[in-house]
């Protein structure tokens, strides 16, 4: 039998659904192969870029697929573009400009006679800048006893004290080089222009100088504003340490009222709370209930879960005091990955119950598997669980409509349930949305990738819906750690990396101020002058934190 005559058989015998489930099934077996072939053209993109990089070839671009439509964005091209504004249309006026020095220009005598009479004056605002050497020479007075054999000598004023730089080149160089992203040689050159006679090794020396006053107060920042915000977000970038650079990771902890970087050579769940922590101090471990469910998430062993719960209790465990726990019987037996597990979970424990400081009440993140079993409440990015259907590029018409549908769907969900958030928070509008998310994303459409991606979005529902059940406003994305450590990673392109590890503390640092500044609406420029002066005119980031 011929294919033609088997096709002609074939629907003969079919009934309408036994064809519309064939249909149905053929569809879905295009769209896995097509993604299949998908995946194997992007690993192949991937290997012939590592090809050329060994040969030594410079790199070729990479472009992603336009999925615009299948993302659920609007096509404008129909709609009527407005026109650009004209040359002619004024500026806005800035009212809020200080004012730093005020001159009075007079009228020319000559173009005055007895007609004329005063009418006031005009005001005109020009925005300029002092940029020259400065170099300063202070004479210091100085007297001898003979009768004590001791000198005493007049100080420097603050911020000079050094004796070789000045606060206004100090706070050049770090803002230039922090805020600005520009290079040691760069700043180098600008300084040299002027007549400032400085090192790269000392310009290198001073965007690494960590002042303890500037480490205690970005700690006591985070802590202000965890208790303000009552929550945290955590992400992570990869960075690079050493002459010989060797992979590292910046961890970004953050909210709306501030910035804090760590850098170490893991993104492990241990790091993760180390960052959580602060990442300035000793850590501490407890083998508690809690450290017994993180263990027995990401294991599984019940034998060892069992030996774990003999040794439970509220004692907690230093470095030296969880060495000499390992040494015993029950654990030497075990594996170092076993053991480096049981560590990670102690130190959740601690950390859970409070012995690594504030911790607040939820964590914000993607779904990273190291974010999760820290905080009971855990709220994941809508945004980021949106990209996993944007990977999905269907060929069949039918399974284009639908992934269309659902991206209008889902924005419709996230805008109620951010209403809810903003809003009166109406139990039966809370109600509302549960029910709508439950039938969303669990009702059946018939394309099989698309439907396997929903199941797994639904095992999310706990995260995905937590703001429900919280007191308090927190967001449904990751945004703000996501711009948080886009500084990290803008540095990282500019300067490639650090040569040590006191340089990538350096980095953290300064950005993590720049970026608590910046949302403090505090100028970076004028901290870093009063803090290297000691004028103590800017407030204490943590009293700026607590009076909003």
């Amino acid at each position: 039998m011929d294919l033609k005559s088997f096709t002609k058989h074939l629907i003969d015998v079919s009934t309408p659904q036994m064809l519309k489930d064939w249909i149905k099934a053929m569809g879905n077996k295009i769209e896995e192969q097509e993604q299949s072939l998908q995946l194997k053209d992007k690993r192949i993109e991937l290997l012939e870029a590592e090809n050329r990089k060994l040969r030594g070839l410079p790199a070729k671009p990479m472009f992603s697929d336009k999925t615009t439509e299948l993302e659920g964005k609007k096509d404008n091209s129909d709609k009527e573009k407005k026109p650009n504004p004209g040359k002619g249309i004024p500026r806005r006026k800035k009212h809020d400009l200080a004012i730093d020095l005020t001159k009075q220009c007079e009228v020319d005598p000559d173009d005055l006679d007895s007609t004329f009479e005063y009418k006031g004056t005009r005001k005109v605002i020009v925005q300029d800048i002092l940029f020259q050497r400065n170099n300063i020479c202070f004479e210091l007075e100085k007297y001898y006893s003979s009768e004590l054999n001791k000198t005493v000598e007049a100080d420097l004023p603050p911020g000079y004290e050094g004796g070789y730089f000045g606060p206004n080149v100090i706070a050049f160089i770090l803002c230039s080089y922090y805020e600005g992203d520009v290079t040691i040689k760069k700043i180098w050159k600008i300084l040299d222009a002027i007549g400032i006679k400085i090192s790269l090794k000392q310009i290198n020396r001073i965007i690494k100088h960590q002042p303890d006053e500037l480490v205690d107060e970005l700690d006591q920042a985070r802590i202000a504003g965890i208790e303000k915000a009552g929550y945290q977000q955590i992400d992570d970038t990869g960075a690079k340490i050493g002459i010989i650079p060797i992979n590292a990771f910046s961890i970004v902890v953050c909210n709306p009222f501030f910035t804090n970087i760590v850098t170490g050579f893991s993104k492990s769940r241990f790091a993760a709370v180390m960052a959580l922590a602060g990442g300035n101090r000793a850590p501490l471990y407890k083998l508690n209930d809690h450290a017994i469910f993180v263990f027995f998430q990401s294991q599984g062993s019940v034998k060892v879960q069992l030996t774990l719960e003999r040794y439970s209790g509220e004692k907690v465990y230093t470095e030296g005091d969880l060495d000499k726990l390992f040494a015993e019987d029950s654990f030497v037996k075990l594996s170092v990955h076993i053991l480096r597990e049981i560590r990670t979970a102690m130190l959740v424990g601690a950390y859970y119950d409070g012995h690594l400081g504030i911790t607040g009440k939820a964590l914000v993140s993607d779904d990273a598997g190291q974010f999760n079993n820290i905080f009971d409440t855990h709220v994941l990015c809508w945004y980021h669980e949106f990209r996993h259907y944007k990977e999905i590029c269907p060929v069949l018409e039918n399974h284009q409509v639908l992934l269309r549908e659902f991206f209008d769907e889902a924005k419709q969900l996230y805008k109620k349930l951010k209403e809810w958030i903003l809003g009166e928070r109406r139990p039966e509008a809370k109600d509302f949305i549960l029910k709508w998310f439950n039938d969303f994303f669990t009702k059946d459409t018939g394309f099989n990738l698309l439907d396997e991606r929903k199941r797994l979005s639904f095992s999310k529902i706990d995260k995905l819906l937590a703001p429900l059940f919280l007191d308090f406003i927190i967001p449904l994305h990751n945004n703000e750690s996501e711009r948080d450590i886009r500084g990290r990673a803008i540095k990282k392109k500019i300067s490639l990396f650090n040569r040590t590890f006191d340089g990538a503390r350096g980095w953290d640092l300064y950005i993590s101020l720049k970026q608590t500044c910046r949302k403090l609406s505090v100028s970076f420029h004028q901290f870093l002058m009063d803090r290297i002066t000691g004028a103590a005119q800017v407030p204490q980031l943590c009293k700026i934190i607590q009076a909003i």
